[in-house]
């Protein structure tokens, strides 16, 4: 059932009232209120499509949110990791250099 209503006998009228014989102004007043009420049913949203597009997005917002946090803590985690993985490399550097050093110069 649509909430917009279409008046078709005021439609009809101004359809006679422009040179169009009642049965001309009563097939389309009745064609243009199908037509008017299939639009209304399918096309226009109503507050609970509306309400119900709210709750969808709010419970994407927060799994976005959840998803963001996991990212953040995961980015911690890996700038963690290469911070070991510098003072790594740094100490195996430094153990190269100091065996080159001993090798090249036989201290």
């Amino acid at each position: 059932m649509s909430l917009l209503t279409f008046d078709t006998l005021q439609y009809a009228k101004a359809l006679e009232a422009k040179g169009f014989t009642t049965e001309q102004a009563e097939a389309l007043a009745e064609q243009n209120k199908i037509v008017f009420n299939e639009f209304a049913e399918n096309q226009l949203a109503t507050k609970a499509d509306l309400f119900k597009a709210k709750e969808e997005i709010k419970a994407d917002t927060q799994a976005i949110r959840t998803e963001q946090t996991h990212i953040k803590q995961d980015m911690a985690q890996i700038n963690a990791d290469l911070r070991v993985l510098k003072w790594g490399i740094g100490l195996v550097v430094g153990i190269a250099v100091t065996v080159a050093i001993k090798y090249l110069f036989g201290l």
